[in-house]
């Protein structure tokens, strides 16, 4: 469909171009009545009229892109609406204003290992969650992974899933070739693992900038993705560990069962190579996440609501014997110990040790103004994430529920133990 621009669609004020994809046009707009900024992708009519795209066809559109809008996820794009008739279709979405990942998967614009490996590892938590859902992506590729800012990213078109079913996969023209599975180009049954290759392809990419496969025209291109095997990545760039050699190929495998059983296992190894790797610089999202996905008191929270926490929260690493807070200081952050030991003291006498993964500041949360009560110090090298309440207050109502929720028994359990040790002292 192509518009002349400033374009009015119902509510949108469409004022330029952001984006093209295999099915249409992303335009930057303006929602007139909110004022919110949102980008809008504009459905090609050739799509919308090709024979294959019958009324079923929309129907499951709209049921997949309704679906697809109820997925909430700190990485996927917000999908905000969708229509499509015989001749018109868009889906409007949440706009991300730091480009895609396209520019960065040339020799000459390449990140650095540790921020790619991060974005990668970042992908695996919302298509294994949407999957959950009973949502297979379908065109994952650079241009679909939106930068908020570093590394913190967003997958998007999901909405777009359907044009890449069963009824029109045939046509290997529609979709993005480079990026396609073998399963996906031979026209069989779309699963994860078909997510997952593309992602492979994606990550090779970005640690390379290049494709592992190439082909003068599709046929050409078929016969390498089915029958070829790609080159270890280090082969171009050889400062590259070994181990990701082994991650990006199992990845790519032909066969689906070669690769990884599922997304899990695969960020796991992500997260590993990441951590011991000359690389890793600080703390790492993926070390975060996984810190605080296997704390005891966070187990109820979904994955998307541990990377809401991972997100609003600042970690730092502190020597031992260092200061964490005083007393009577000003309360306007919370803390949760993600390794070592901590001594909480008042006026020189000893309360309490806070172990690794418990909170502590949380009062001042919980009673906003208050002053802190008491010293925390160092008993170790110690590993804090602070998490200031402005950023607290910006959790999804669920999520800021949950964690309300965990606080007051995390103080419950504490004013239980000194109940104890004060009947102990004077029994």
């Amino acid at each position: 469909m192509t518009v002349q621009l400033p374009y009015r669609l119902g509510k949108y004020n469409l004022t330029r171009q952001i984006g093209e994809g295999a099915t249409g046009k992303v335009y930057y707009a303006m929602d007139t009545f909110s004022g919110r900024e949102v980008a809008v992708k504009l459905i090609d009519r050739d799509v919308l009229t090709d024979s294959e795209f019958n009324e079923g066809c929309r129907k499951q559109f709209l049921s997949e892109a309704s679906l697809a809008g109820r997925l909430a996820h700190p990485h996927i794009v917000a999908i905000l609406e969708a229509s499509v008739t015989e001749d018109t279709g868009y889906v409007v979405m949440e706009y991300v204003p730091g480009g895609n990942l396209a520019r960065y998967t040339f020799p000459d614009t390449l990140l650095p290992v540790g921020d790619a490996l991060q974005i990668i590892f970042k992908c695996c938590g919302p298509l294994d969650y949407a999957f959950r859902y009973g949502i297979i992506h379908r065109d994952i590729k650079p241009a679909n992974i939106m930068v908020v800012s570093g590394t913190n990213v967003k997958i998007a078109d999901f909405g777009s899933a359907v044009f890449y079913h069963a009824q029109v996969t045939q046509k290997v023209t529609i979709g993005t070739p480079v990026y396609m599975s073998p399963e996906h180009f031979s026209g069989r049954r779309l699963t994860y693992l078909s997510d997952m290759y593309s992602l492979g392809i994606v990550a090779y990419e970005l640690f390379t900038g290049v494709l592992p496969f190439h082909g003068r025209d599709t046929l050409e291109l078929f016969d390498a993705i089915t029958n070829k095997d790609a080159v270890p990545p280090s082969a171009h760039r050889a400062e590259l560990p070994a181990e990701l050699d082994r991650i990006i190929l199992r990845m790519i495998a032909k066969n689906p069962e070669d690769r990884y059983p599922n997304w899990a296992d695969l960020a796991l190894e992500i997260a590993e190579i990441g951590r011991f790797s000359k690389y890793q610089q600080g703390i790492s999202d993926s070390e975060k996440y996984n810190t605080l996905r296997a704390s005891d008191t966070l187990h109820e929270f979904s994955d998307p609501e541990i990377w809401e926490i991972v997100n609003a929260s600042v970690w730092t690493k502190f020597p031992a014997r260092t200061a964490i807070l005083q007393e009577d200081d000003p309360g306007q952050s919370m803390y949760f110990l993600a390794s070592g030991q901590m001594k909480v003291t008042k006026q020189g006498r000893l309360l309490n040790v806070i172990k690794a993964g418990e909170y502590f500041g949380e009062m001042a949360y919980i009673k906003r103004g208050t002053r802190r009560q008491a010293t925390l110090e160092a008993l170790s090298d110690v590993i804090v994430a602070e998490l200031p309440f402005p950023a607290l207050e910006k959790l999804s109502p669920g999520c800021e529920s949950r964690f309300t929720k965990t606080l007051l028994l995390s103080m419950a359990d504490r004013l239980m133990l000194a109940g104890d040790r004060i009947v102990r002292m004077h029994g």
